[in-house]
């Protein structure tokens, strides 16, 4: 008995799109054509394309389905390989439900990281914050996330009152105004920098991954605003954690 394209898709359980991929592929030989133009296939293409919608139906790659039907050995390594992918796989989702399943707990935004909801808890829930805690998580692992917000609660009440006052200034204040603010801000940050030396977490191991924060930072200050904030960055040392190598994610 001989099939045509349709009935073989239909009693393989396949798309005829698969089987027309198959044989562009050459994974699944083409039938000789009767005189008509049509194609025939046996029971040999019906075996065949039942034992490739397997393999695939499992998760492998139809280049690995081809060596895989070609050597029975070849099938044995690639279900070792398939089998390990699948823990990364799951040990992913698991992940992800964990971290849905706390996103609903909490009710919410989808969009907001456990990580950065760590860091908001200490920096606040203004669109400002907001902004800085989203690329921080984006930066920082979450046990560094953690260990962020552990110094910064330990910030002393005069950096909290030059917070509020930089929040406050006026984009027509005088540039003494702004660099009296500024180097007010800049001497208080160092000795606080000092007293937690070692304890500040690797904000993404580099410059450039302060100067992103930076600008998430500043990006809806006023002109003045950002005028202190740039003598303040001045000020500060390039590295706040010393020379120390840089860790390995």
């Amino acid at each position: 008995m001989a099939w045509s394209t349709r009935q073989l898709a239909d009693l393989a359980g396949v798309t005829l799109r698969s089987i027309r991929h198959w044989h562009d592929i050459g994974l699944l030989p083409e039938p000789e054509r009767l005189t008509n133009g049509y194609k025939q296939y046996g029971a040999r293409h019906l075996i065949l394309a039942l034992r490739i919608s397997r393999l695939s139906g499992l998760g492998f790659a139809l280049d690995d389905v081809a060596r895989m039907l070609a050597s029975q050995e070849y099938g044995q390594e690639s279900l070792h390989g398939l089998r390990a992918e699948l823990d990364t796989t799951i040990g992913r989702l698991e992940r992800i439900r964990t971290e849905i399943d706390e996103l609903i707990r909490l009710g919410v935004s989808p969009d907001l990281s456990t990580e950065a909801l760590v860091a908001m808890e200490t920096l606040g829930r203004d669109p400002a914050s907001r902004d800085v805690a989203i690329i921080l998580s984006h930066l920082m692992p979450r046990e560094d996330m953690v260990a962020l917000v552990a110094v910064l609660e330990g910030v002393p009440e005069e950096l909290k009152s030059i917070n509020t006052a930089i929040l406050e200034l006026p984009a027509e204040a005088s540039e003494d105004e702004i660099v009296t603010l500024a180097d007010r801000a800049a001497t208080e940050l160092k000795t606080f920098i000092a007293v937690n030396y070692g304890t500040f977490p690797d904000i993404g191991g580099s410059r450039v991954s302060a100067d992103v924060v930076g600008v998430v930072a500043t990006e809806n200050m006023n002109q003045a605003q950002r005028r202190v904030m740039r003598l303040i960055q001045d000020q500060l040392p390039v590295e706040p954690r010393g020379q120390q190598p840089r860790r390995d994610r």
